[in-house]
């Protein structure tokens, strides 16, 4: 398919006359495409990250811009594909914003998934949101050096929970599955009794495990046997060479190398779980190798994180400004920097940012006032076991950078301060002057024969910590903060309508489109209620909230 602009048409007059006549007061498509015009154009598709996704050689195809648009309510109205060619046919608010005929029947719902592959490449999907901010920027709706919030929400994989017996037996079915359809005279020497039942159906609606003890062992080592056979089988023939490529061939040996062992006699040992490598690396599903297992507070999941930033300007609607995708396993501290950056490269740098205690560090504060963003987050003061034991925190020494030595509450100095791994700066004290002190129960719950010892950041970084320590303590500051809880919204709404925290796609370059795609039916949403004329309705209050009120006696 051959780009060849033609873009999102004029709204015909008798698609304008039917819709006004069917919605009187306009829907969230209508306002958005009077307000705005058109958000995406083919040009769009010509340059940049866009660029390259169709061959200039070819018979034409649909204009993108329009396939975008109809991507993006499908999301937005949490359809199908099937449903949202249906409703590009029959829907008389996406045809006004999609600028079609009345007659116009639509596509073919394979189209839509065609799309998708093409922009799940590379940093696409980011550039769309790119261009929408750059249009709405140009509209005055959203602005730099302003005030942001992020948050996240975990996002469950488009898999199913396997336990480790069901995760290799299902990656050795699916290497199995996929020789079979490329080469199957090839695999058929490698036949053997049992394999019908082991591998002929989804290991999880098998009924092989029907005792979860010792028999799970013996299966786990027979179907550990039946992998290192086929692995051994392309490893010494030549004319399979190419099966080392094989996705799946690829996820049963990371499969068998995270969960055995071969002993010295040669026979596969299946390994305790205190043996598995970290969650960070390990496969969960052979159908989605990005998908990591994670856990936080009450909640488990396979799959991924997403981390939403939007616009919180009293005077402008709240917009999604950015959409930043990570495993699971990555602790929120990982997103801090790079949100920024791209929110920086976008020209909307926001200059206040409202992040909660999982996203801040010294080094991240520090990066972002280099970026000119200042982080309104809360820093834990005190880590670690001398922090639930009110024993001195590093604050509560005077450090002397140029002299390269710190004094203690008791006013003893250290020895010259030295540098170690990570950078970090050590300032340890003298024994002769912390066996004798009488502070010491205060100040360290190490052995007797070990002194105190402080390890901070690099000035630079430490300087920053405690500047914004200090400032969290201010009544400004928490009032500021407090507008944080706004973004709490943003996710919610994310969930209950284009459901967020499924992926309707495996991988994480897919899991990353579907996510940034919401983001933009999000804002479509916003920017529909913000050109609402419609005053506001005020939510009915509680009969007993209204007595409380009438005689005085409501909460401030």
């Amino acid at each position: 398919m051959v780009l060849r602009p033609g873009g999102v048409p004029e709204i015909p007059a008798a698609t304008a006359e039917l819709a006004w006549k069917v919605h009187p007061r306009g829907t969230d498509e209508m306002r958005v495409r009077d307000a705005l015009g058109v958000l995406f154009r083919d040009e769009d598709f010509l340059s940049g990250e866009l660029k390259g996704m169709y061959s200039p050689l070819g018979q034409p195809g649909l204009s993108p811009a329009l396939l975008l648009v109809v991507t993006v309510l499908q999301f937005l109205h949490n359809l199908s594909d099937r449903e949202a060619a249906r409703a590009a046919a029959d829907r008389i608010s996406w045809k006004y914003m999609l600028g079609l005929a009345l007659d116009d029947v639509g596509f073919d719902a394979s189209v839509l998934s065609e799309f998708r592959d093409r922009l799940a490449v590379g940093s696409r999907a980011d550039r769309l949101l790119s261009v929408l901010l750059e249009r709405l920027q140009a509209a005055g709706l959203v602005r730099a050096g302003g005030r942001q919030r992020t948050d996240a929400t975990h996002v469950l994989a488009c898999v199913r929970r396997l336990n480790r017996i069901e995760q290799v037996g299902e990656s050795l079915r699916a290497a199995l599955e996929e020789i079979a359809r490329t080469a199957p005279t090839w695999l058929v020497p490698l036949l053997q009794p049992g394999w019908d039942e082991r591998y002929g159906r989804k290991v999880e609606a098998s009924r092989l495990l029907k005792h979860k003890n010792a028999s799970a062992v013996k299966l786990a080592e027979q179907i550990g046997a039946d992998g290192r056979a086929l692995l051994d089988k392309i490893d010494t023939d030549p004319v399979a060479g190419w099966m080392h490529d094989l996705p799946q061939v690829k996820v049963l040996r990371t499969m068998w190398a995270h969960h055995y062992d071969q002993t010295s006699t040669g026979r596969l040992r299946w390994k305790e779980t205190a043996e598995l490598p970290p969650a960070a690396v390990r496969i969960q599903s052979p159908y989605d190798p990005d998908a990591r297992y994670s856990t936080k507070r009450d909640t488990e999941w396979v799959g991924s994180k997403a981390h939403l930033s939007e616009s919180c300007d009293e005077d402008l609607p709240s917009l999604i400004t950015d959409v930043h995708t990570t495993a699971a396993t990555d602790p929120d501290v990982t997103a801090t920097t790079p949100i920024q950056e791209k929110l920086t490269e976008r020209g909307l740098a926001p200059g206040e940012h409202l992040m909660d205690a999982g996203y801040p560090s010294a080094e991240n504060i520090t990066r972002a006032l280099e970026l000119g963003i200042t982080m309104i987050s809360p820093l834990t003061v005190t880590t670690g076991r001398n922090a639930t034991k009110g024993t001195f925190p590093p604050s509560a020494f005077t450090l002397g950078w140029d002299a390269g030595t710190a004094t203690c509450p008791a006013g003893a100095t250290s020895l010259p301060a030295r540098t170690e791994g990570r950078g970090l700066v050590v300032f340890p004290f003298s024994t002769r002057d912390c066996r004798p002190c009488p502070l010491r129960p205060r100040c360290t719950l190490a052995d007797p024969s070990h002194p105190r010892r402080i390890t901070v950041h690099p000035r630079p970084v430490w300087e920053t910590q405690i500047r914004a320590q200090q400032a969290q303590t201010t009544t400004q500051w928490r009032t500021t903060y407090n507008q944080r809880a706004g973004v709490e919204g943003t996710i919610s709404q994310a969930v209950r309508g284009p459901d967020l925290r499924h992926a309707r796609y495996r991988g994480m370059p897919k899991t990353h489109l579907q996510n940034v795609l919401t983001g933009i039916a999000l804002n479509v949403l916003r920017l529909g209620a913000w050109f609402d004329p419609r005053p506001t309705t005020q939510r009915r209050p509680t009969r007993i909230h209204a007595l409380c009120t009438a005689h005085g006696l409501a909460a401030a």
